[in-house]
């Protein structure tokens, strides 16, 4: 029999993580692997400074923020998650978080389970699949995937169509309006740590560095 209090914290975890990966609480039940990621999580951050982060994480979302209204720990905290989900392997954080952690883990990353790999949402944001498993079948690679959604149907398809579209900005914009020094930088490989990503610039730094 299941322990219903670890249900609700299964259930609490994903509904928080809808906003945190772009995919929809069924996507993430699908992957059947949400227990394990928390645990991990868990385990990896300290439960009690884990829990920190998950308060302080879901005001964020309530209040209607994100990542950008974390401290740069918690930060490092939510991108580690949001890399656990699209890889399903727990990566290597910054230094500073690390040590502000007060981790005793080894600060390497490493695949959470075969299974984890295998259900990476990374593989469905391009409708392909991980190699040597969940094969699509014969001649589908001669199939046109279908065309990426448009943004209001992912937020309507979220549950977010009302919710402001800020990232590092004070006000609602278009994605398409969002300056390009607000983006995450290019990511060069898997054995880059998610710590070493230029990360969004805060609104009013580049004018500041430039003056």
């Amino acid at each position: 029999m299941s322990d219903p209090a670890a249900t609700a914290d299964v259930q609490d975890f994903v509904e928080f993580c809808v906003p945190l990966t772009g995919f929809t609480a069924f996507d993430l039940y699908a992957t059947d692997i949400a227990g394990v990621y928390l645990d991990t999580a868990r385990r990896q951050v300290g439960p009690e400074r884990f829990e920190t982060f998950w308060t302080a994480w879901k005001q964020a979302v309530t209040d209607g923020g994100g990542p950008q209204d974390l401290t740069p720990t918690h930060r490092e905290v939510a991108r580690a998650l949001a890399y656990l989900w699209y890889t399903g392997a727990w990566p290597r954080l910054a230094p500073a978080a690390h040590a502000d952690l007060r981790r005793e883990k080894a600060n390497t990353e490493f695949v959470v389970t075969p299974e984890a790999y295998v259900e990476g949402l990374v593989w469905r944001t391009f409708h392909g699949h991980p190699a040597g498993a969940k094969p699509p079948g014969f001649g589908t690679w001669g199939v046109r995937p279908p065309a990426p959604p448009e943004v209001q149907e992912l937020r309507a398809g979220l549950g977010v169509r009302d919710v402001a579209y800020r990232t590092g900005l004070d006000a609602e914009v278009s994605p398409e309006d969002i300056p390009a020094h607000l983006l995450p930088g290019f990511r060069a490989g898997r054995h880059v740590p998610p710590s070493e990503v230029p990360v969004a610039t805060a609104p009013g730094t580049v004018e500041e560095d430039n003056a």
